[in-house]
Formats: C-alpha cells, sequence, structure tokens
C-alpha cells in the first residue's frame, strides 16, 4: 500500500474552477502557474574549489496559458489586450465534492495575448480561444 508524507493523497488535476473576483470564468485549460528566481554564480577566490550561487531577484512577470471554448453574447475580460486586469485570479482545484484541495491567488495581471484557433470546414470541432496574460504575484494558499 502506497503511503504518502503528512497523510496528504495526490491531487488530481482535471477538476478546477477559476474566479477572476467573484465571476466564474470557465477554461477547459490553465497552465504556466510557476515562481522562478534568477542566481549568480560567484567563483571562490584562492584555490578556486567552490562555486557560490546567490539568489539575484525573485522571478514576477510569469504567462500564465489558458484555453477555453468561444460562446456567444458578452464580451470576456480578456479580449482587452494590453489592458491590466484589476482584482484577484483564484484558480481552484477541487475534489468530485466540490472541496477545496489545493488554491492559487495570482494578481498584477495584464493580458499579454488573445489567439482565436483555427477555423476549418473540414474538422467537426468548437472554436477555442486561447489567452496568455502577465501576473506579477502567485500565492498558494491551501
Amino acid at each position: 500500500m502506497l503511503s504518502y508524507p503528512f497523510g496528504a493523497n495526490p491531487v488530481p488535476g482535471y477538476r478546477f474552477i477559476v474566479f477572476l473576483d467573484e465571476t466564474v470564468m470557465g477554461f477547459q485549460k490553465v497552465s504556466g502557474m510557476k515562481r522562478e528566481v534568477e542566481t549568480e554564480s560567484y567563483q571562490e577566490g584562492g584555490l578556486n574549489t567552490k562555486l557560490h550561487v546567490f539568489p539575484k531577484r525573485c522571478g514576477g512577470g510569469q504567462t500564465l496559458r489558458l484555453e477555453k471554448g468561444i460562446y456567444g453574447g458578452v464580451g470576456h475580460p480578456f479580449y482587452l489586450v494590453g489592458e491590466r486586469i484589476s482584482g484577484v485570479m483564484e484558480l481552484m482545484v477541487i475534489d468530485n465534492l466540490g472541496k477545496p484541495l489545493k488554491c492559487y491567488l495570482l494578481s498584477g495581471m495584464i493580458v499579454k495575448k488573445w489567439e482565436v484557433a483555427e477555423l476549418s470546414a473540414e474538422v467537426n470541432s468548437l472554436l477555442i480561444d486561447h489567452f496568455e496574460v502577465t501576473y506579477e504575484e502567485l500565492n498558494v494558499i491551501i
């Protein structure tokens, strides 16, 4: 029998809800959530046997990629390329009963890119919107 540290179970990545403030936003794919830090290497003098690595700066300005099916009617806030999105985006991963398992908060967002998937008379598929949104801050709540 498998044993997970601290009694935790793996979190599935196929049930999630995206909120922008109080508005529920449906997406079929979300990727690009990460934190990075730039580093700087410093070679120790003398024998030159040691290499030290120091953090330079915290990596902000990451790019979040989102995909969703296009629907008729009202516009979408991510259609406004170049605009700052006010508020906080919350991405909640849920279990099969709707209970939150993991929650991510993103802020300082600017819509970087919007692209409509290929239109093709040869394929019977949904039309998909692709968005790229840069964010300044990513926090893990749960």
